[in-house]
């Protein structure tokens, strides 16, 4: 590293994913490498020193990528916002010893940012995420993951102050409720992307608002937010026509109604993963058919309801499907398997127990499937 830096002035990206590189290294590194725009580390022995330094020496820095640090605090993050003016991404992975006072230093000193990821930064709370909403009002991308000290309010700031926004991640955030939806919809009304997963508060009243305020809207995945029912996606066939992806895997409220308003109102649907919604059946299926003739790839594992009928219904219509997967579905048969394969000439991938495929089908299937089979 010490020759890098002594020798690669005009060095502009690195990545170092080392147990052996520690602060004598990058700090030459910071101090030679001056271009510097993009880090990614992940080097556990690297300490506060190294990373006041790229605060210092690297201010061109626009993306910082930091992951599974267990020996820098909150002094590196302050160093790197007084010095790193013109960030734009910062991504936090496992890094256990910041707490809010990190996400104060960049929010006052990084006016620039536009992207921001927390990742079961345990101690990174409401106040922090705060602060970015307050003062980084350019963020147009906010990932937040495994950080259970993260309130509703912090969600009010960022829809008061990020109204750029348009991608939304949330995973495992328990702390969230429908409210801090509820303020990213009514705030950030350019939202294109809205990522929820295992947010087990997260209900139809937080999506209710987002059919209402985010027009917008192309990406929509709530997997696993078991709150979730028909009335929230009857909100987005209503308000987001231009939805273009939608997952509500493991939203077992959802049923043939919730399915059926999407249908007539999102007709640019492309991809639908319904697996794991025990009350999507039949009639669903044939609304799609209806109104989705876009529909490229449909997830329908683990839906009792689903008969073969259904997918004759679908297949008649979406003649664009390039997938389809259908393992456990105890109420498709051989005959159901075939109508796919025999109707989609577009047909790629289809997924499904391999007892269900009979000799005529892998004979007529062979030549264009990728993958036929699933054994289970």
């Amino acid at each position: 590293m010490e020759a890098v830096g002594v020798h690669c002035h005009s060095l502009e990206k690195l990545t170092l994913d080392s147990e052996s590189v520690n602060d004598v290294g990058l700090l030459a590194i910071a101090q030679g490498c001056t271009a510097l725009n993009y880090l990614h580390l992940q080097c556990v022995n690297v300490t506060d020193e190294a990373l006041k330094a790229v605060g210092r020496f690297c201010i061109s820095l626009k993306t910082l990528i930091l992951c599974s640090f267990q020996k820098f605090t909150d002094r590196s993050l302050q160093a790197i916002g007084n010095g790193c003016k013109t960030l734009n991404v910062l991504s936090l992975s496992d890094c256990y010893f910041l707490s809010d006072q990190s996400l104060v230093a960049i929010a006052n000193g990084c006016s620039e940012l536009k992207r921001l990821e927390l990742n079961g930064c345990h101690n990174i709370g409401t106040n922090g995420l705060e602060s970015i909403g307050r003062y980084c009002r350019r963020l147009t991308e906010l990932v937040v993951k495994y950080c259970q000290n993260i309130g509703d309010s912090a969600f009010l700031e960022i829809g008061n102050g990020c109204t750029q926004l348009q991608a939304l991640h949330l995973v495992d955030c328990s702390s969230i409720s429908d409210a801090a939806i509820c303020y990213i919809a009514k705030g950030c009304r350019n939202l294109k992307k809205l990522h929820v997963r295992r947010c087990y508060k997260v209900g139809d009243e937080g999506i209710t608002a987002v059919g209402r305020n985010c027009r917008h809207l192309t990406d929509l995945s709530l997997r696993f937010c078991d709150r979730i029912g028909d009335d929230a996606l009857i909100s987005i066939g209503n308000g987001c026509a231009s939805l273009r992806q939608l997952n509500v895997s493991g939203c077992y409220r959802v049923g043939d109604v919730g399915v059926t308003a999407i249908s007539k109102g999102c007709p640019l649907l492309i991809h639908l993963d319904v697996s794991v919604c025990q009350n999507v059946g039949d009639m669903g299926l044939a609304a799609l058919g209806e109104g989705c003739p876009y529909l490229k790839d449909i997830v329908l594992s683990h839906c009792r309801k689903i008969t073969d009928i259904g997918l004759g219904y679908l297949v008649k219509h979406c003649t664009k499907l390039e997938s389809c997967h259908m393992v456990y579905c105890p109420s498709i048969t051989a005959a159901g398997v075939a109508t796919v394969v025999s109707s989609c000439i577009n047909i790629r991938k289809v997924l499904v127990e391999k007892w269900k495929v009979t000799q005529r089908t892998r004979r007529r299937a062979a030549p264009v499937l990728t993958e036929l089979c699933l054994e289970v």
